[in-house]
């Protein structure tokens, strides 16, 4: 009976769409784009889970089209398969009453900021624009906790397996070749991004807060000796790759909190004394590229090497000290932003002041500074404080703080990776805010709604889990 409506189905949408085409044949594309998923969503469903991960976390070359203008709005192309898969979700599976006020709570997030937002009478598309990447993420996490535990999480391991290999590939030969990629692009120097030094070249994609994620997940395993490296390697060498050529300091951030993590929640002085170990192998690993720079360059490929080596040792290294950061643009920015946005808060502690709110005036001459920078922050934390007040930071911490102190609890790999990930990057959004992300938003949903599953009660056999997240090692072994 399926395959009888998918055939009628077909032929209707076959003749919308040469209607359409023969009125305007500049949507032909994605009009033909929309009809093959639409009739692929009726035969499967879950694959909108898939392809809403494929769409918002692999690196793509530029020319493959991520967003579309449709009725003067731009639709991402994530954001259509997000839809569908929560409505699969809600169809098709149910959640406990702590997962449902674990979602809710995060909801309510989204809901302050709109609610305060129409009471201050804020500008309706700058509201939009602060809202959507958070709303998606509450999205992501109705779905999350749904199809954890199901045949479909552990499809979607395999799918963030592929996604890894494919995105290092593109951004490899973005760095090696000049391929333009899609996402940010600039040289990897702190005294000008957009000039013709020679340093390495910084890429920053859909991939790069996912990759992040799973160094950081893969640090903690390791350090707690739930893994191996040999074991991890089919993540853990994508991940490293992307993380590498994305030059973010950030990411130096998010390991170190993971790691700090680990020994944490294992409690053992082997853990802390891993720690230093890993910690120690890295820094020699690094030296020793420094210290070969006239070997390799005699080697094929060792100036590309060399050039990697010295801008992560300038950017990125270098960048953390003092002294640079005194003088850092980047840095001076973002603290501006702070400035601003105490006053911000100070002014409506309670509920602050709703979504598409100016914490600050427009300035400089490029679109964002003039545009976007009054609405964006690179604080997650105080952006949260200046849209929703303590109202909202009260929710946003109700919907992660009770997962992450069971995580310290659990003895499950599922539940123990998924924290060290989620607290990677909730280190990072102290100056990279992966919760309001247009795409690393539904990578956030994804580990909160995934963490509040792997520690509900009554799931201690790590069998119940094993569907949802496969051994690391089992993946590796079998590659």
């Amino acid at each position: 009976m399926r395959r009888i409506l998918v055939a009628a189905a077909g032929v209707v949408l076959t003749a919308v769409a040469v209607g359409a085409v023969v009125r305007e044949p500049s949507i032909a594309p994605l009009l033909i784009a929309g009809m093959i998923a639409a009739l692929v969503l009726m035969l499967r469903p879950a694959w909108a889970i898939y392809m809403t991960m494929i769409f918002a976390f692999t690196a793509l070359p530029a020319f493959v089209p991520v967003q579309y203008n449709v009725a003067g709005t731009t639709v991402r192309a994530h954001e259509p398969f997000l839809l569908v898969a929560v409505l699969y979700a809600m169809v098709k599976f149910k959640a406990s009453r702590r997962l449902n006020l674990i979602t809710l709570a995060f909801a309510s997030v989204v809901a302050i900021g709109f609610v305060v937002a129409i009471a201050e009478q804020n500008e309706g598309a700058k509201l939009l624009y602060d809202a959507r990447p958070l709303a998606e993420g509450a999205a992501m996490v109705f779905v999350a906790v749904r199809v954890l535990g199901t045949e479909v999480a552990q499809a979607a391991m395999r799918v963030t397996k592929w996604l890894l290999w494919v995105s290092a590939a593109v951004v490899l030969a973005g760095g090696v070749l000049g391929i333009q990629v899609g996402g940010r692009t600039e040289e990897a120097s702190l005294a000008d991004p957009y000039g013709t030094s020679g340093a390495a070249t910084r890429l920053l994609t859909n991939a790069t807060f996912p990759a992040l994620a799973v160094l950081c997940a893969v640090a903690a395993l390791v350090i707690a000796r739930r893994a191996t490296l040999g074991g991890t390697w089919v993540y853990s060498v994508p991940a490293l790759l992307i993380t590498i050529l994305s030059f973010s300091r950030n990411s130096i951030l998010a390991v170190a909190v993971a790691i700090l993590f680990a020994v944490i929640a294992t409690r053992t002085a082997s853990a802390a004394l891993r720690a230093f170990g890993v910690v120690l192998i890295s820094v020699a690993a690094f030296a020793c590229l420094v210290i070969l720079n006239p070997v390799l360059a005699t080697l094929p490929g060792g100036d590309f090497v060399n050039t990697q080596v010295t801008s992560y040792s300038t950017r990125v290294i270098g960048g953390l000290s003092s002294t640079v950061q005194a003088t850092d643009s980047s840095v001076l920015f973002r603290a501006s932003e702070d400035a601003w946005l105490l006053r911000g808060i100070a002014s409506s502690p309670l509920v602050g002041h709703g979504f598409g709110f100016a914490y600050k005036p427009s300035a400089g001459t490029s679109s964002f500074t003039l545009d976007y920078a009054p609405y964006y922050a690179h604080n997650f934390y105080l952006w949260l404080g200046v849209k929703t007040g303590l109202a909202g930071a009260l929710m946003f911490v109700m919907s992660i703080a009770g997962s992450l102190v069971r995580a310290l609890k659990e003895s499950s790999m599922t539940a123990f990776s998924v924290s060290a990930a989620l607290v990677g990057l909730l280190a990072a959004s102290y100056v990279a805010p992966t919760p309001i992300g247009s795409t690393s938003s539904i990578l956030f949903g994804a580990l909160v709604g995934a963490l509040a599953y792997a520690t509900e009660r009554g799931l201690k056999d790590e069998g119940q889990l094993q569907i949802a997240a496969e051994p690391l090692e089992a993946i590796g072994g079998r590659l």
